[in-house]
């Protein structure tokens, strides 16, 4: 059951749809109440380059069409009570971006837009509680990711005399690629947080009454 909040100090976040998609949410919300406005809503998610992923395709994993149907009853429920929706997820091209080349690739201005507490994001990671949350939340899929996109099999060495030096390879492939995993999943984590937590301090500093839907990641 969901905790109705004051009008004015309650929001529905969506972790599934990017920031840049706000105008589409919004839109929808000044939209009458006829069976057209999912569609519409949905065909202009899908102008904006959000759209179904072919199972072999984890370059947009993070938003999908089919999740955000999903969440219809739920947005239907934000019209009906007035509620603002939120798209707080960062740019699917800043999320490619990352996973080439971890957080340090991205430009120091989009790394504030993501971060805005760098000093307090570094102390985060040093907490023990930390490791927990890496390993139970951020890297908890990476072994289905690292299937479909390193070589895991020791085929490269299988005849010949540098097999060990292959097996090297793919050890340091793989840490590379978990990093650049790890710095997708925390970019998105903290971006959906930061977005939070800007909308709290703007209306009063409540954050309990900011209600957030987050999609499960594939």
């Amino acid at each position: 059951k969901i905790r109705e909040g004051k009008r004015g100090n309650t929001a529905i976040g969506l972790a599934c749809v990017p920031k840049y998609c706000q105008d589409i949410l919004d839109e929808y919300l000044r939209s009458g109440d006829d069976g057209d406005a999912e569609r519409e809503l949905l065909e202009g998610l899908r102008a904006k380059g959000i759209s179904k992923n072919n199972d072999n395709d984890d370059s947009n994993s993070e938003y999908d069409l089919e999740i955000i149907r999903r969440h219809i009853p739920l947005l239907r429920f934000a019209k009906s009570k007035r509620y603002p929706l939120l798209g707080l997820g960062p740019d699917p091209a800043d999320l490619a971006t990352v996973s080439e080349g971890g957080l340090q690739s991205l430009s120091p201005e989009k790394r504030e837009e993501y971060v805005v507490d760098a000093r307090g994001f570094i102390e985060l990671t040093q907490d023990p509680a930390f490791k927990l949350y890496t390993e139970k939340s951020l890297l908890k899929d990476f072994k289905i990711h690292r299937g479909n996109s390193v070589d895991g099999s020791g085929g490269k060495g299988g005849g010949g005399g540098n097999s060990k030096n292959d097996d090297e390879d793919v050890v340091v492939a793989e840490k590379q690629q978990q990093g650049n995993y790890f710095a997708r999943r925390i970019l998105y984590h903290e971006a959906c947080a930061t977005t939070t937590a800007r909308w709290a301090l703007s209306h009063g500093g409540d954050s309990e009454s900011l209600m957030i839907a987050v999609a499960p990641i594939k």
